[in-house]
């Protein structure tokens, strides 16, 4: 009877409540805006742009830096006009053309802020079963470290090389990729040396990385030859999965620019998917749901996930709440994102067919 009648209050509480259903969390980057350079103010300059700036928008959407060779989206492209809401100028530097040979400045230019248009996105890529890299993104931690005949090995930051920093923050907002830097205080220095980073001593780094409770981070080390050449080689890992690669490039900022494409290719791999006509469909249990503000807050934030297409009530039982839930692509990817959520703790489930979690009130 208890259930029946949580299960009547829940039902009753829903429809009396669904204004107030939270509303999905917004992503930690702006996946729907671009910003491109132009020489002028000129009608032909912006046509240009806002072909450039859609393009930009569905490698970032996507994930896939080859997306762009996909045929069917030469028509697209052609037609960018028609996905755009809003644009202005604004000036700019661009961080990857150095003006000094230590890059430490650039030249003043004007660049073109475009918003496209996000239900129109959705359904391009729907049509055409693009890949979708989910717009909660999982956080990467990263560390730039260069070599230098006179300072030695440093970090890379807004203070120390503030060119190769504003370069490597640039190109990961346009890869769509949560950029997080160390804090390099006193507890990241005592547990990461420059020359342990140089070593890729991933013993390390994955301590840093448990500090800040991310799953996934990215280092690039970095040297000037004799030639004047940069060289470099980087390690990812991604939940565990490592991969190192090397690279040269005329500038440090290149240099970032040549890792940054590759490393969002492979980090989006992991978390995209598909969109398929036939949705699969999964049991979530959720322990600790006392109340309707707990219930309100869970499945507005499962309803959120963007593999999610529907969400239902398949059972209520005490505290627990069981949900039925079909989505896109393949369910390790919802459950993957549940389990980096931190109000939601996974638990031994007594039924095999379910998926038990415990959810933890802000």
């Amino acid at each position: 009877m208890k259930n029946i009648a949580l299960l009547k209050n829940l039902a009753a509480l829903l429809f009396a409540g669904l204004s107030t259903l939270p509303i999905a969390a917004a992503p930690l980057v702006d996946l729907y805006e671009a910003l491109v350079p132009v020489a002028d103010q000129s009608d032909a300059a912006r046509e240009r742009a806002l072909k450039i700036g859609l393009e930009k928008v569905l490698v970032k959407v996507t994930g896939d830096s080859q997306v762009l060779l996909n045929p069917r989206l030469g028509g697209v492209a052609a037609e960018p006009r028609r996905y755009v809401t809003a644009y202005s100028y604004r000036s700019y530097r661009d961080p990857l053309v150095a003006s000094t040979e230590d890059g430490d400045a650039t030249r003043e230019g004007m660049a073109i802020n475009i918003r496209y248009s996000e239900p129109a996105i959705d359904q391009l890529l729907r049509r055409y079963q693009l890949q979708i890299w989910p717009a909660e993104r999982p956080l990467l931690l990263t560390w730039v470290v260069v070599d230098d005949p006179v300072a030695g090995k440093q970090f890379v930051t807004s203070e120390q090389l503030p060119h190769a920093d504003a370069a490597l923050s640039q190109l990961m907002s346009d890869r769509g990729v949560p950029l997080l830097r160390p804090m390099f205080d006193l507890s990241d220095s005592q547990t990461l040396s420059e020359a342990q980073a140089w070593a890729f001593d991933q013993a390390r780094l994955a301590a840093v990385a448990e500090r800040y409770d991310v799953d996934s981070w990215l280092i690039l080390r970095a040297y000037r030859s004799t030639t004047g050449q940069w060289r470099g080689a980087w390690l990812l890992s991604v939940e565990g999965e490592d991969s190192l690669h090397s690279l040269t490039a005329d500038s440090l900022p290149k240099l970032i620019a040549g890792m940054v494409p590759a490393a969002a290719d492979k980090l989006a791999s992991r978390y995209a998917y598909v969109p398929q006509d036939v949705a699969r469909e999964l049991v979530i249990q959720l322990d600790n749901i006392n109340d309707y503000r707990a219930y309100r807050e869970v499945t507005g934030f499962i309803e959120s996930l963007e593999p999610v297409r529907t969400l239902a009530v398949d059972y209520v039982d005490a505290d627990r709440v069981g949900l039925r839930v079909s989505v896109e692509g393949e369910a390790a990817l919802l459950l993957g994102m549940l389990r980096r959520d931190s109000r939601i703790t996974e638990r031994l489930s007594d039924r095999p067919e379910h998926h038990r979690f415990s959810w933890r009130q802000p």
